[in-house]
């Protein structure tokens, strides 16, 4: 898929990045192969270009894959209703819009813009940006080749009546799936253009995210300072950098999608089969990774100071 796409010299250096040549990429794709057959509870077969991608976003550590390979399989279950009709989604017309840039930066990290674009909080949907996150985190699962992922939040267009329709629950249960499901390494959540409610933004995201993650997030004072961060020729127009707007960015991702509704599609049947399958799944493997999910699939409650 073109908007992820890498060059030949980008693949060279992420791979020279985590110190492996071809034979032992296919040495360790062949071992997850080899599992994945033993594995009765999942559902359908993993390409070997599916399989090195997880494998990178877990840094070729086999044993770490394929417990993110089977939560993969696993915790989308007890979210399925999220997954449904995700093909319909428009990434142009989101109130909450998840933009991945299609340059990787000079570290081999891909940047993903999310920007509250609906100034009118009534329309504020929090189900809808996490379901419109997961598709987009669906595609970058399949097509994306980089070592990890830089989130920038703008927040420009976010207000106080904004923040009092956040589902901290629903936010926690995102970062649980981006992280544990999709094997996201996360290098940094860079905020910019925050308002007086900084503190509430801090507060929640204390709640939800791993002390280690917690570390990791900066708030920035002025574009400058995301410079220094994330190189302008990895950033679009309005942000400083040379790349086409986000709105124009934003069109080509509808067309990704509308390109994409068979996968989509496939995708959910996938995730039903997979719950369906859940009572093969063998002993040894019956304590799953849940983190914030509660017993059978519930979802723990989670709250702010």
């Amino acid at each position: 898929m073109d908007l992820l796409a890498v060059t030949p010299e980008e693949k060279k250096k992420i791979r020279d990045y985590f110190n492996l040549n071809e034979d032992e990429i296919k040495r360790d794709v062949t071992i997850i192969k080899e599992w994945k057959e033993k594995q009765p509870h999942l559902p359908y077969d993993m390409t070997d270009d599916f399989i090195e991608k997880i494998l990178m976003r877990n840094k070729f550590r086999v044993e770490r894959t394929k417990q993110k390979l089977d939560n993969y399989y696993s915790l989308r279950g007890h979210l399925k209703d999220l997954f449904q009709n995700m093909e319909n989604t428009i990434p142009s017309r989101e109130t909450t819009f998840c933009l991945p840039i299609p340059k990787l930066t000079p570290n081999l990290t891909r940047v993903v813009i999310i920007k509250i674009a609906e100034t009118d909080p009534n329309r504020y949907n929090t189900p809808d940006f996490i379901k419109h996150h997961l598709a987009i985190q669906e595609l970058c699962l399949q097509y994306d080749y980089s070592i990890g992922t830089r989130f920038i939040y703008d927040m420009e267009l976010c207000t106080l009546k904004h923040t009092l329709k956040w589902d901290v629950s629903a936010f926690a249960q995102l970062a649980t799936l981006v992280e544990r499901t999709y094997s996201c390494r996360i290098f940094g959540y860079e905020f910019i253009n925050c308002s007086t409610f900084v503190n509430k933004i801090m507060a929640m995201l204390r709640v939800i995210l791993r002390a280690k993650i917690y570390e990791r997030v900066t708030i920035h004072k002025d574009i400058t300072s995301l410079h220094s961060v994330v190189a302008k020729e990895c950033l679009p127009k309005e942000y400083g950098g040379t790349l086409d707007s986000s709105p124009d960015l934003l069109k080509k991702w509808d067309e990704v999608i509308t390109n994409h509704k068979d996968f989509f599609v496939k995708n959910y049947e996938n995730i039903l089969l997979g719950t369906s399958l859940e009572e093969l799944r063998p002993l040894d493997l019956k304590t799953k990774d849940q983190g914030v999910f509660g017993v059978d699939g519930t979802f723990k409650k989670l709250q702010i100071d």
